[in-house]
């Protein structure tokens, strides 16, 4: 069954050159370091002006449908660094439409899921494994949703602990080890190995604590354990 039409959302546009006053000297276009695209009930209002506050007020865009997307790219001229896609409004999207949103450069794509089966769907797909897609879950608390999206917009990856722990045991195993590590969850292990606190940490690398706890919870889910000490026990013992 095909999903219900998405509501309509006003647009936040970044004026076209032609749409300057005269008067005003030709300047290039911004970069849109974020795009959200989907329903306002996944990407409120609230949600999209706290996330852009945390993230030190980078430009952005909210769009309700592929078509406004796309509109708003022909337009401008404006590539997104980073790019969010809601699970209804990535259902409704064509072959065609995914074909190129992948053809986009230097796009970093998060897809903001609300069924696991979705999210592992997501996780198999060939074509966004390649593209390192990252999963973040619609259902957590306001501030995991900031750190996440904050480790996306800084370059890091992101795929939800609950998404790895739901694939198959062999692809688990796979995934799992220093190569299924970001470089980030390797530097918070090592801290942690060395017998840092959170807090400690979070002031040597000049991470939040949010953001410390996000990567020690990601990569302890990675190696397998079930605890903090654990976590460090199999960090040392898979370094050479």
């Amino acid at each position: 069954m095909a999903p219900p039409p998405l509501p309509e959302r006003s647009v936040m546009m970044i004026p076209s050159r032609n749409d300057l006053p005269a008067l005003v000297p030709e300047v290039s276009l911004p970069v849109v370091e974020v795009v959200f695209v989907g329903n306002h009930c996944n990407f409120s209002g609230c949600l999209i002006s706290a996330t852009v506050q945390e993230l030190g007020g980078v430009s952005s865009a909210t769009l309700s449908s592929f078509p406004k997307f796309k509109e708003f790219v022909q337009t401008t001229g404006a590539l997104p660094e980073v790019l969010l896609l809601d699970e209804p409004l990535m259902r409704s999207m064509t072959p065609a439409e995914w074909t190129w949103v992948l053809s986009l450069p230097g796009l970093r794509l998060g897809i903001a899921y609300s069924t696991m089966e979705f999210a592992l769907a997501c996780h198999a797909d060939p074509a966004l494994r390649r593209h390192s897609v990252n999963l973040l879950p619609l259902n957590v608390r306001l501030d995991v949703w900031l750190s996440i999206v904050k480790l996306i917009v800084h370059g890091g990856s992101y795929v939800c602990p609950e998404v790895i722990a739901a694939l198959p045991h062999e692809e688990r195993t796979e995934a799992v080890g220093v190569s299924g590590l970001t470089q980030r969850q390797l530097d918070v292990l090592q801290q942690v190995a060395d017998g840092h606190s959170n807090k400690s940490i979070a002031k040597n690398l000049g991470l939040s604590i949010h953001t410390v706890k996000l990567h020690l919870h990601n990569g302890s889910i990675r190696l397998g354990a079930r605890n903090r000490t654990e976590a460090a026990m199999r960090f040392r013992e898979m370094r050479p």
